[in-house]
């Protein structure tokens, strides 16, 4: 696994990329067999604008992206804070891709509620949108989609069809389901 950093706005020394590699080292163990494909790459993005620094984690697992950016003044907070955060996105991608591979729906079921949690709460009135939640795109069948609809309780759900590879929405109306395929 390589770690590609980048840096913009000033210049990136040999001991701040030593350090980052040496925190990532734990997220490269909690990726496991996950992270020993060659194609599994973190990339890391530095930023500076005025006294703040920003980092930008990226990963790609099993067909989805993992990405944590923090701000911080402190170049050596930003890289301890990313890093807790990527750590622990990666530990939960891991666990759903275990929980998937088991067959064990109720675990599936329960890593997307949690995902479901707000991520960000929007403080101003005046918008129309209450909050924002980032989840990932299931790629599942249609009996999946519909069994994970009424086991969240939902009145739609958006999922990737296994079977066509297109984008579908299914939604329950009047007792019965409703299928919308999505033409790029």
């Amino acid at each position: 696994m390589e770690v590609r950093t980048f840096a913009r706005g000033f210049e990136l020394s040999d001991a701040i990329e030593s350090y980052l590699n040496e925190r990532l080292d734990k997220v490269k163990r909690a990726l496991g067999h996950l992270g020993s494909k060659e194609s599994t790459n973190i990339e890391a993005r530095f930023d500076k604008d005025g006294p703040y620094y920003t980092l930008r984690l990226l990963t790609h697992i099993n067909g989805k992206d993992v990405v944590v950016q923090e701000k911080a003044n402190d170049i050596y907070g930003v890289i301890d804070s990313a890093c807790d955060s990527f750590d622990k996105a990666v530990r939960k991608e891991r666990e759903l891709y275990k929980s998937y591979h088991k067959s064990n729906v109720k675990g599936t079921i329960e890593a997307m509620a949690e995902e479901l949690a707000p991520k960000y709460e929007i403080e101003d009135e005046e918008d129309k949108i209450e909050n924002v939640r980032r989840i990932y795109l299931a790629h599942v069948n249609l009996e999946e989609a519909i069994a994970q609809m009424d086991v969240m309780g939902h009145q739609f759900f958006v999922f990737r069809n296994v079977d066509t590879g297109e984008i579908n929405l299914i939604y329950k109306r009047n007792g019965k389901y409703g299928l919308i395929e999505f033409e790029e």
